[in-house]
């Protein structure tokens, strides 16, 4: 355990002043249940969310000279599950995380939003243990990588090329909305003509639009 704490933090960047806040950050809520633990990481997924979207926020406003529309977009893309995962992925992370049996057989460790939610967690124990400047800096090695973040605009590249293309205009149609208040998923596709050209999950309907609108985009351009 204490060779895995080191290990984790060295990909980190961040040396903890108080462990348990790392290890409580690693415990996805199945392995709690499993294990009979009173804690798992969803409080400091909940804070570091928050931490996350100010820091984000700020990072883009300073950089940017966009409208507010153009920025939440932005914003959207890197705060994404999708988006999250991959900055997860670059320092490992799913390697570290606890989860139950079960969630292990079903290849739970990839999934993105476990990955963005734990890597969310980690955020709040890093906020937790130090101060904002501390997560502004964390976060920022990952935004220097933001040309790995595609921030086109898929819904109105899509609106244009559905335009051009059947002289009408995409629907999008929530299928699934489940999760807790705090943490809600949404499920929409996206129609043209009656037909289903793509399908996007996320964390907001905005994030879930922009997902399907994306795959349906790239299959319109194949």
């Amino acid at each position: 355990m204490l060779d895995s704490i080191d290990c984790i933090q060295n990909l980190l960047g961040y040396k903890f002043k108080n462990l348990e806040l790392l290890k409580i950050a690693l415990v996805h809520r199945s392995y709690a249940s499993e294990r009979g633990l009173e804690y798992c990481n969803e409080r400091m997924e909940f804070l570091g969310d928050s931490v996350l979207s100010a820091v984000v926020s700020l990072y883009l406003y300073t950089k940017y000279k966009d409208n507010e529309g153009k920025l939440s977009q932005i914003k959207a893309r890197i705060v994404s599950a999708k988006g999250l995962s991959a900055w997860a992925k670059k320092i490992k992370l799913d390697r570290f995380i606890f989860i139950s049996k079960s969630e292990e057989l079903n290849c739970a460790r990839q999934r993105d939003s476990l990955l963005c939610d734990s890597f969310e967690a980690v955020i709040g124990a890093i906020f937790l243990d130090s101060d904002f400047e501390q997560v502004k800096t964390f976060v920022g090695k990952f935004l220097l990588l933001k040309q790995d973040i595609d921030l086109i605009d898929y819904k109105s590249s899509l609106q244009e090329l559905v335009q051009a293309k059947f002289q009408t205009l995409p629907e999008y149609k929530v299928l699934k909305e489940y999760g807790p208040d705090h943490d809600k998923k949404f499920e929409i596709a996206v129609f043209i003509e009656g037909k289903q050209f793509g399908l996007g999950k996320g964390s907001s309907k905005k994030e879930a639009e922009q997902n399907s609108a994306e795959q349906a985009y790239r299959k319109l351009n194949n």
